[in-house]
């Protein structure tokens, strides 16, 4: 998985949503990036390399191994 180059800017209060300005700077920082991931994602879903799985059973693998770290 790619991973984005710039991360989002630490602040005081986690339970806070970023301000559009803080979102739209985030975006511009890891534009490449972002077009990147997706035009990989394009690539693979055109030669037929998607995942064939629904987002539920996505999350509840993920689950899963989650609770079979502990």
């Amino acid at each position: 998985m790619n991973k984005l180059t710039q991360p989002v800017p630490e602040r005081e209060d986690f339970s806070a949503e970023p301000s559009e300005a803080e979102l739209e700077a985030w975006f511009e920082r890891n534009r490449d990036a972002l077009k990147e991931s997706l035009d990989v994602a394009r690539r693979q879903l055109a030669e037929g390399r998607s995942d064939k799985r629904t987002i539920a059973e996505i999350i509840a693998e993920g689950t899963r191994r989650h609770l079979a770290k502990r």
